[in-house]
């Protein structure tokens, strides 16, 4: 068998290959995210192997099931094995296609089986590589004309090894299409299969003995029957998989949803429970200790009263400030909290803050809270003690660090007294892993620092 011979046949093959391997590498030298050693490998390995080397890498590719999966997407969303599975098909169909060539050679029906086997692979070939688009129109004609073509081959080899061009063709249906049309053409390779089996095994009865025929009909038959079964049901079983990937995918995202509902419902419960009870417990003391105070004549037991007072009023505000920051959660955001706080102590007292931020923090309820707080005792502080009317506020993230100052241009002093307020301050940013720093002087006002760790031990979360 010279290469003249069998030209037709031959040549489709080695330009989709060439064509096939030219538009992989340039694509690999286009991409940017292999390493340079692997980009090379990958080259050499589809420069030398070709088609087997592309099928490898197409099989091996990493598949991710689309988000919000329909039916039409689920068809599509194993692509790349299926465009593996072609490659692999395409390379038997030409070996297959060779060893019939050569088992015929010299018989009276060579041409005609050449054709054939021609026509049918170009077929083979336009139907895997057109456009989804026009594949429409061409679906199913072309799958349809290629199995019929299976018919007249097997009627025209000689050699008895047809069966196997009937399933590679029956597989190349079943591959490229959509699962309901897919059991549709395994049904159709079986039964061209059935016609041109039928009608050689007629042909062989005139010359043939039964045991000839019965290995060639009846056996065959059975070896292309559990093969297109077994082709079909892997495919349906990769459809499912994808299917069942995406609805795993799916009700993650919605028990995350749910999970993050739930959050927001125990925080606002919990909101609750400490602005109705803790809140009008507080409140009440507040009212109590006045009540007292105006009855109590001892002078020292009177500014007992009032220092116990102030600490309530300063429990109950810190108290209101933590409310807010959990009923705020991650919906309105730490720097969302914090100008709104701003503005409620602008209103309030007339201390005119400037606030700058690096980068917008997103902080969890804990730290949040803290600084908050540490916000609002660092204003009263500098307006009550300090006879300030200005402040600056600086707030960065460096490693996982939140680094705070507030610095108020008061009278400033060169005694650092730490009273309840500072003392509470101290004590909650220690416990939540960080670290506070006071500085100042006669006439140069009043600086704190601090920092605090951006993210929550796992024992404060709990």
């Amino acid at each position: 068998m010279q290469f003249r011979e069998i030209w037709p046949f031959l040549l489709p093959g080695v330009l989709i290959q060439v064509l096939m391997q030219i538009r992989f590498i340039v694509e690999s030298l286009r991409e940017d995210h292999r390493k340079p050693l692997h980009q090379t490998l990958y080259i050499l390995s589809i420069a030398v192997f070709g088609s087997a080397a592309i099928a490898f890498h197409l099989l091996r590719a990493k598949k991710t099931p689309p988000r919000d999966t329909t039916a039409a997407e689920v068809e599509r969303a194993n692509h790349l094995t299926n465009k593996g599975i072609f490659l692999l098909l395409l390379i038997s169909y030409q070996v297959m296609g060779m060893h019939l060539l050569a088992e015929n050679t010299g018989a009276a029906a060579y041409t005609p089986l050449l054709w054939l086997l021609t026509i049918s692979f170009l077929i083979m070939l336009l139907y895997n590589l057109l456009p989804d688009k026009k594949l429409i129109i061409a679906e199913p004609i072309l799958p349809m004309l290629q199995l019929i073509l299976c018919i007249p081959i097997q009627y025209l080899d000689v050699s008895g090894d047809n069966l196997f061009l009937s399933i590679i063709a029956g597989f190349s249906a079943i591959n490229h299409a959509p699962l309901p049309r897919a059991k549709v053409y395994g049904i159709g390779a079986l039964g061209a299969y059935l016609l041109g089996s039928t009608t050689r095994t007629l042909f062989l009865s005139q010359s043939s003995e039964l045991s000839e025929i019965v290995r060639y009909f009846f056996v065959n038959t059975i070896v292309v029957l559990l093969a297109l079964t077994a082709f079909y049901t892997l495919k349906k079983q990769m459809i499912t998989s994808i299917r069942l990937e995406a609805a795993l995918r799916t009700v993650n995202e919605q028990s995350e949803k749910l999970k993050g509902l739930a959050v927001i419902e125990e925080r606002n419960r919990i909101a609750a429970e400490m602005h109705d009870t803790v809140g009008h417990t507080l409140t009440a003391a507040v009212l109590t200790l006045e009540a007292a105070e105006g009855l109590v004549s001892e002078p020292q037991a009177a500014q007992k009263l009032h220092q116990g007072k102030e600490q309530v009023r300063r429990g109950l505000s810190e108290l209101r400030a933590s409310v807010k920051v959990v009923r705020a959660g991650n919906e309105i955001g730490f720097t969302a909290a914090l100008r709104q706080l701003l503005q409620e102590i602008r209103s309030d007292t007339g201390l005119d803050i400037h606030i700058i931020m690096e980068s917008e923090t997103a902080l969890p309820v804990l730290p949040a809270g803290i600084l908050l707080s540490v916000v609002k005792e660092c204003a009263t502080n500098a307006v009550r003690h300090g006879h300030a009317t200005g402040a600056d506020i600086l707030i960065g993230e460096h490693n996982g660090q939140i680094r705070f100052s507030f610095t108020d241009n008061g009278c400033g002093t060169d005694t650092i007294k730490y009273g309840s307020g500072l003392s509470i301050m101290r004590e909650r940013i220690q416990s939540a892993g960080g670290t506070l720093e006071i500085d100042s002087a006669p006439g140069e006002g009043f600086t704190i620092s601090l920092i605090i760790p951006a993210s929550q031990r796992k024992e404060d979360t709990e």
